[in-house]
């Protein structure tokens, strides 16, 4: 027991090591960190410690190749910070392949089957596509507009952007915990930290915020409510993470939408959104990491993937809901958490956007419905997650996985991480916006907002930790105290009773649900996408035989369309040479 225990130490300090170097790295070599590094910075001290969480979790989880998952830890967070500070090279590219490819030795710990087999090549699918824009971005010269939007496509592919997110939930539905939360937390918030690095300084044509803007408000409509109506938990998470990331494009595009602008008001909104970015940021990398490591743990237990059955499974683990609830408590929109200072701020910029004058704010107001609608089913995807998992009853005849003390301790140490940030991080935000790369975006009512709402989350906490210790100090005095259920039933404690997921999205499904998921589960919007892809990349086989023995008139047919696209090139680079 005593070697074990020494190895896992070992194990965590490997990866640890290999998780922290990259942001000891840029801290000594790197004197722009506190300007316009910042966002690596940003990314780099996440990475560092959702590194050291998800770790955690794979000492809990994985039964075995527990070494081979280590190797492969160690590999994936020392590539994705070389991909961090390599800057504008080739190694950016080649260490982000790297990076996906060492999710092979990830997913080592998991048996290989049809999902984890679709999950790994959606991954490297997306990776490799995104590689080769990023590859094309770094051989143009510094200033290419083509390059920009080279670099701009390869990000939004990789960030699971709308209508680039499809290979997201395919990643989410035969991952392991461990690694989706890892994903989810560093790996997708990767490309927005490059492009605030990057592309935001640069001057875009106002042509492409515009078409962004309404695709990315789309985005976080259709994540938000396809979560909703989704059965199987880590799908649902997955489209989420949707919702979340369009999110944060919407700050990114709202900024460098109005950042060049003479407007004094509209200059002062795109510096907001500036900051809010940061704040959504680390919202969606602790809280969606959260979500991921405890409702994964949990839906593994009896290897389902169907939320009704996992009923009051999580009260099985024997941790805190308290605890386990940190992820939904901020989804929830509760004071006290990092949700509520990210979306609290987003309702308090869009009320100062209809101060605006009419003709000023008249590209945002139409969005307001589906981004306000969409988040809003969003968190309630979270909140239905936990009320079904955490606090309903469970059968009594349920099979689970084995789950010693010892997986116990490692899974409360890699929760207890992240609660930790996500309980913290609203007092520590007036400090926050104080740091050098923000403090000129925050105007004085920004200022004072920030310390309303951090009060505000500080007298909440005060407040639940009153409550808890005196609820502790009432059970140590009565010492038959009864337990009680949250669920109806005049004090009946069966599992009957108890709430599944369905029931909340249930009454909606027939007048809106119906519209973006089937009857089998799957996204109606994903399915379409993926069946108009298919038949464009198919659409040459209706020109050959049926047969695999080519006849006469194929040769017509091949000569014909040789020569549409060879004179359709001509035209281009015709029209290149007069435009030049």
């Amino acid at each position: 027991m005593l070697e074990d225990k020494r190895i896992s130490i070992l194990r965590s300090f490997v990866v640890g090591i290999a998780a922290l170097s990259p942001l000891l790295i840029l801290i000594i070599s790197n004197e722009d960190i506190l300007s316009v590094d910042f966002p690596i910075l940003v990314g780099l001290f996440i990475q560092a410690y959702i590194g050291f969480s998800s770790f955690m979790l794979v000492q809990s989880y994985e039964p075995k190749e527990k070494n081979k998952v280590t190797v492969g830890y160690a590999v994936f967070w020392s590539a994705l910070g070389i991909c961090y500070i390599s800057g504008k090279s080739l190694m950016m590219p080649i260490a982000l392949e790297i990076t996906s490819f060492s999710t092979i030795l990830i997913y080592s710990g998991t048996e290989y089957g049809k999902k984890q087999i679709e999950s790994l090549g959606s991954l490297l699918l997306a990776s490799g596509i995104s590689a080769l824009f990023l590859s094309a971005w770094v051989m143009l010269p510094d200033g290419d507009n083509i390059g920009i939007i080279l670099l701009l496509i390869g990000l939004l592919i990789k960030s699971g952007f709308s209508g680039f997110h499809i290979w997201l939930p395919k990643v989410n539905e035969g991952g392991p915990s461990h690694a989706l939360g890892s994903f989810a937390g560093v790996l997708e918030i990767f490309p927005l930290l490059l492009f605030y690095r990057y592309v935001l300084p640069n001057q875009l044509d106002p042509i492409i915020y515009q078409v962004l803007f309404p695709l990315a408000a789309l985005g976080i409509f259709f994540g938000g409510i396809t979560s909703f109506f989704h059965k199987d938990p880590k799908i649902s998470l997955a489209y989420s993470s949707i919702e979340s990331l369009n999110f944060l494009w919407l700050c990114l595009i709202i900024t460098g939408m109005f950042q060049f602008s003479g407007d004094t008001d509209l200059m002062n909104l795109s510096n907001s959104f500036r900051i809010l970015f940061f704040l959504s940021l680390l919202h969606h990398s602790f809280s969606k990491t959260f979500q991921l490591f405890s409702i994964g743990m949990v839906s593994r237990l009896i290897n389902s993937n169907n939320s009704d059955e996992l009923k009051g499974i999580g009260r099985l683990l024997g941790i805190s809901p308290l605890l386990l609830g940190a992820g939904t408590f901020s989804y929830a929109v509760l004071p006290g958490t990092i949700g509520f200072v990210s979306e609290a701020t987003y309702f308090y910029l869009n009320a100062r956007i209809l101060d605006l004058p009419i003709g000023r704010s008249v590209f945002l107001l139409p969005s307001m419905i589906f981004i306000f609608f969409g988040i809003v089913l969003g968190g309630f995807t979270h909140i239905k997650l936990y009320i079904t998992m955490f606090l309903s009853i469970p059968r009594n005849n349920m099979n689970l996985l084995p789950f010693g003390d010892m997986q116990k301790r490692w899974l409360y140490i890699s929760l207890l991480s992240l609660a930790f940030m996500i309980y913290l991080f609203p007092l520590a935000l007036p400090l926050f916006v104080e740091l050098p790369m923000l403090k000129p975006f925050a105007d004085q009512q920004l200022i004072d907002w920030f310390w309303n709402i951090s009060f505000v989350s500080m007298v909440t906490i005060l407040m639940i930790m009153v409550f808890y210790f005196y609820d502790r100090l009432n059970r140590v005095k009565i010492s038959d105290l009864k337990r009680k259920t949250w669920d109806c039933g005049g004090g009946y404690s069966g599992h009957e009773l108890s709430v599944p997921s369905t029931v909340f999205s249930k009454p909606l499904k027939n007048s809106l649900g119906r519209y973006f998921v089937n009857k089998m589960g799957d996204s109606i919007v994903d399915n379409l996408i993926i069946n108009s892809l298919a038949f464009i990349f198919n659409f040459g086989t209706k020109f050959v035989s049926s047969t695999n023995e080519p006849k006469e008139e194929d040769i017509s047919k091949y000569l014909a369309i040789s020569s549409m696209f060879l004179i359709f090139i001509f035209s281009l680079l015709i029209f290149g040479d007069f435009k030049g």
